[in-house]
């Protein structure tokens, strides 16, 4: 009997958002609304830029987000990852708590994954992470039993950094194919997906049971449209959840196929979107709701964090998907 809902291995982050201009993009050299991968001294270079701007902090990582999520709307999840030995550390140690999410942490030698977030006015995010202490796990930290008992082992192409993290991810796999642990990947980011298209494609077919991308990684992968992607996903057996922005999105599994209206809202800032979405979809599965109401809840959070600073749900959006 499964006795969780989800777990997750994840590069453990806190996530500092900042609202920012186009010319203070331009000022640092940034690529707007992509992730850069950045050191210690250039991630201390963009937090000096705006010393005198109020910051937000918040939990972060592509599916810590979507763990602390579930969490939130009542679900039972896992997460393991590594941290370091100060302040950034202590206030994921300190959230997990808080959200009741079994904890899995380890620490390393090295400072707590950052990840600084500049939010400009169309509500698209720029993401400088220096990963730290977060891309320091290996085997020794997967959750065997965790996984086994998890209904959903939830992972995202951000994990595809080292050899020590692909190494603990594939032991995961193995793990969860042989506990009858559903996979659900999120192909992440089109940076992540553009340097390993290969080995996702090869993931996918060999392991995945749930596929998150959106428009641009979908591209990507497949080198096609959304509706091919989403053909290519489900001949391998799995379920495709292609996140198309405001046009919704489209969830397919085997030859069916369901469109997902957007919820209209005001947009404010889209970081966390596609992890709320994987969050909304992976609770309604794991609550035994249709794929077209968990792509419905799904759309539901998304909408949500959109409409507000920072990649959390508000109460009045967890109390509308939870109603669905």
């Amino acid at each position: 009997m499964k006795t969780l809902d989800v777990v997750s291995i994840c590069n453990a982050l806190v996530d500092i958002l900042v609202t920012a201009t186009e010319q203070d993009i331009q000022t640092l050299g940034l690529n707007k609304g992509i992730m850069h991968l950045v050191d210690d001294a250039r991630q201390q270079e963009v937090i000096a830029h705006f010393k005198n701007t109020k910051t937000t902090m918040e939990l972060g990582g592509s599916s810590m987000n979507a763990i602390r999520t579930i969490a939130a709307l009542g679900g039972k999840t896992s997460f393991a990852g590594t941290i370091g030995h100060d302040a950034y550390g202590e206030h994921i140690q300190t959230r997990m708590k808080a959200l009741g999410i079994a904890s899995h942490i380890s620490k390393v030698d090295a400072h707590t994954g950052l990840c600084f977030i500049l939010v400009t006015p169309d509500g698209e995010r720029t993401m400088n992470t220096s990963l730290g202490a977060s891309c320091l796990f290996d085997e020794s930290i997967v959750p065997e039993a965790d996984i086994k008992a998890a209904k959903v082992f939830h992972f995202s192409g951000y994990q595809w950094a080292n050899a020590s993290q692909i190494s603990a991810i594939k032991k995961a796999l193995k793990i969860a194919k042989e506990a009858g642990t559903l996979i659900s990947f999120d192909v992440a980011d089109p940076f992540v997906c553009r340097n390993s298209r290969q080995e996702f494609v090869q993931l996918i077919e060999e392991y995945a049971d749930i596929v998150f991308a959106n428009r641009e990684e979908a591209h990507l992968l497949y080198e096609s449209t959304p509706e091919h992607a989403c053909n290519r996903i489900t001949e391998s057996g799995a379920i495709a959840a292609i996140k198309l922005g405001a046009e919704g999105a489209l969830i397919g599994k085997g030859k069916d196929r369901y469109t997902i209206a957007p919820v209209a809202t005001t947009v404010i800032d889209t970081t966390g979107a596609g992890d709320m979405f994987a969050s909304g979809f992976l609770y309604g599965m794991c609550q035994g709701k249709s794929l077209e109401v968990s792509g419905k809840i799904a759309a539901t959070l998304a909408s949500d964090v959109i409409s507000r600073l920072g990649a959390s749900v508000g109460d009045k959006g967890l109390k509308a998907a939870k109603a669905l």
